[in-house]
């Protein structure tokens, strides 16, 4: 048997120096417009605004190793601190595509560095500056799906959504499903962004324009604040690579937080065809969180106060089964995991180019021991139909692939 068809659902585009400079108006936007400069302070490049560094560029462990190929560099588990440090494939479209060929990975959906994953360089301008963060995140979208066209059949281009306007989000939304986008990007936790919960019904226009759309909204891990969990006081105490340890656990915990908001929100009762994906969060919990909510909807009744829960027999486990996608990708999944979240509710991903990236070796292991105890066909939704469903591919194309 040959080696599995992959669709890899969560990876990274290193965003690179000219993204925003050759595609916002100087005129109009003057030094907020986000460039790239060498910071001597800090011995590295950052990405600045206002001449003020915002985020280092670096957000890629890989570097070329002897034969070209990408291996981790020697300052793990920080950073590149340059581009010219980084493989070429954290910011170069053949260049991806060629590791993806390595690696056995058919397809790949991209998610930025900034923005919603890393910190929020949309909000860096200010809370005045509303118009300013949508035409930044306009020219993201745009430089993305310029990146991907390449091969946009294996780069699959997913575009950012403006929440802080719910009429630019829609517009946004109708632009990027008619220009060819594959899925959307948003925050789970608006609130932790001062603006409203998930349950408000103001967003109710942005769903339904997504939904209209047949795209997916992807909450991907990370983003927002990230102080409560990195700061100088808590590395002084517990080492730089202990609080990264524990930083990244804590935001799987803090993940069943936005599913168990997104699973009362009533969004998935109001709108039963718009899927939503739980990117780079694990799933190990994701049982236990079902069978909590499960439990005690059934005890406190919600369907007396919410009428969109009213009227069916369904639980906060039945919307999840029909309408939310986790992926995996350090985990061994056995027989029960799957059970409970659904072998057509699981995907797969490498998280490449980032610390805890699979490589090529770890893909096969991640496969061979995370997925050994499920069937064939198990196996093939995980690893690609349930993918090529959510991104709405063509899976006779991909079949013939297999």
């Amino acid at each position: 048997m040959g080696s599995p068809l992959i669709i890899d659902t969560d990876t990274h585009v290193t965003e690179p120096p000219d993204l925003w400079t050759s595609r916002m108006s100087k005129s109009r936007w003057g030094s907020l417009i986000p460039e790239v400069k060498w910071i001597e302070e800090k011995q590295g490049e950052y990405w600045c605004m206002n001449g003020e560094p915002v985020f280092t560029v670096g957000t890629c462990i890989m570097v070329p190793g002897e034969d070209g190929n990408p291996v981790r560099s020697p300052r793990f588990p920080d950073y590149a601190d340059r581009f010219s440090t980084m493989h070429p494939s954290a910011f170069d479209a053949k260049s991806r595509l060629e590791v993806m060929d390595t690696y056995g990975i058919q397809a790949a959906a991209i998610f930025p560095n900034l923005g919603f994953v890393g910190p929020n360089i949309f909000a860096a301008a200010g809370p005045d500056a509303l118009e300013f963060q949508t035409a930044a995140l306009q020219a993201y979208n745009d430089f993305l799906l310029d990146w991907s066209s390449i091969a946009p059949d294996r780069l699959l281009s997913l575009a950012l959504i403006p929440y802080w306007d719910v009429d630019a989000a829609v517009a946004e939304i109708e632009r990027c499903a008619a220009a060819g986008h594959k899925g959307l990007v948003s925050t789970g936790k608006p609130h932790e962004h001062g603006y409203k919960l998930l349950a408000d019904r103001s967003w109710d226009p942005m769903w339904a324009a997504a939904q209209d759309a047949n795209l997916s909204i992807s909450f991907h891990v990370g983003g927002g604040n990230l102080s409560r969990h990195l700061n100088d006081e808590r590395t002084a105490v517990e080492g730089w690579r202990a609080t990264l340890a524990r930083l990244t656990t804590s935001f799987f915990l803090e993940s069943g937080i936005t599913l168990a908001d997104l699973l009362m929100s009533g969004v998935l009762a109001r709108y039963p065809k718009l899927r939503f994906v739980s990117v780079e969060r694990a799933v190990g919990w994701i049982p236990f969180l079902l069978e909590s909510l499960d439990f005690h909807y059934k005890k406190y009744e919600p369907w007396l106060e919410r009428p969109e829960f009213a009227g069916n027999d369904m639980l906060p486990s039945d919307y999840f089964h029909r309408q939310v996608y986790a992926n995996y990708w350090f985990e061994d999944l056995k027989p029960w995991h799957i059970e409970a979240i659904g072998e057509d509710n699981l995907m797969f991903e490498t998280d490449y180019p980032h610390q805890t990236c699979l490589d090529k070796q770890e893909i096969a292991h991640s496969i061979n021991e995370g997925l050994k105890n499920v069937s064939e066909t198990t196996k093939e939704k995980i690893l690609w139909r349930n993918a090529a469903s959510l991104f709405n591919m063509d899976i006779d194309k991909l079949e013939k692939l297999t």
